[in-house]
């Protein structure tokens, strides 16, 4: 979750401008993305994809600084992946000197790590481009045809969870910076990171039921549900609307037929 913050830190409204306006639109592409990482099956095709992903990250003017942190976090998980799977995946060595590693694994990891990076920055720009508000409009208007009671429901529960979500790595941030004061940090060998890792869940599921409680009390006080109702209204469908969902979809398809 830090890392998705890490990619979308409270993008300013003109990166709406920049992808689609309609919200199902956003959703179905970024929904056909996330599917093509685990449908597509040769490493090339995922990188025509991951490519593509990082000129949305662009086109949604996210700043490159928080694409190369971003990096930083995931390479030694990233790392780990792909030495993992070389020893255990089995194959022909990688070379007489390395026996005991696969050249199948490597390749089984790096297949992995692009997934990997495919299924984060698709998340982050995705919730970068569309606001909290956006995003309960387009829940209900993908279940109005169900029942709109029930769509007024799920898009009131999507528009407090994702405006929780900031909330909730900015937690992450001053828990950290604190468990660091105390000497509780996550540097060091391993060990001292799991004990950091301790550390920080424990009173971030402390802060996350208070949170959880205040924000109840706070809807209920406000007469939220209610008022759902009366913001889910969406604009006209645009030209840039369509634009959006055949461009990710030819780049899908390619990435899938023809890599």
């Amino acid at each position: 979750m830090a890392v998705a913050a890490n990619l979308a830190p409270n993008a300013p409204q003109k990166t709406r401008a920049l992808l689609a306006r309609d919200p199902r639109f956003l959703m179905a592409g970024f929904a056909l993305i996330a599917v093509s990482s685990f449908v597509i099956p040769h490493t090339r095709g995922l990188v025509v994809v991951l490519l593509y992903t990082l000129v949305l990250h662009r086109a949604a003017n996210l700043p490159l600084a928080s694409l190369l942190k971003t990096g930083r976090n995931l390479a030694l998980f990233i790392g780990l992946i792909v030495v993992i799977n070389g020893f255990l995946v089995e194959g022909r060595p990688l070379a007489p000197s390395f026996p005991f590693i696969s050249r199948e694994g490597l390749s089984s990891g790096i297949h992995a790590s692009v997934r990997l990076l495919v299924l984060v920055i698709g998340a982050a720009v995705f919730f970068a481009a569309t606001p909290a508000e956006e995003i309960a409009k387009g829940i209900s208007a993908l279940f109005a045809p169900v029942s709109k009671d029930f769509a007024r429901r799920v898009a009131m529960y999507a528009f407090l969870s994702a405006g929780f979500l900031p909330l909730f790595a900015d937690e992450i941030r001053r828990i950290t910076v604190a468990q660091g004061f105390r000497g509780g940090g996550f540097g060091g060998g391993p060990f001292r990171k799991l004990r950091g890792v301790r550390l920080l869940i424990v009173p971030l599921i402390l802060s996350a039921i208070h949170r959880s409680a205040e924000l109840a009390i706070a809807v209920e006080v406000r007469r939220i549900r209610a008022a759902i109702g009366g913001i889910l209204v969406l604009e006209k469908i645009s030209r840039k609307d369509y634009l959006f969902l055949v461009a990710t979809t030819v780049v899908v398809a390619t990435a899938g037929l023809v890599f």
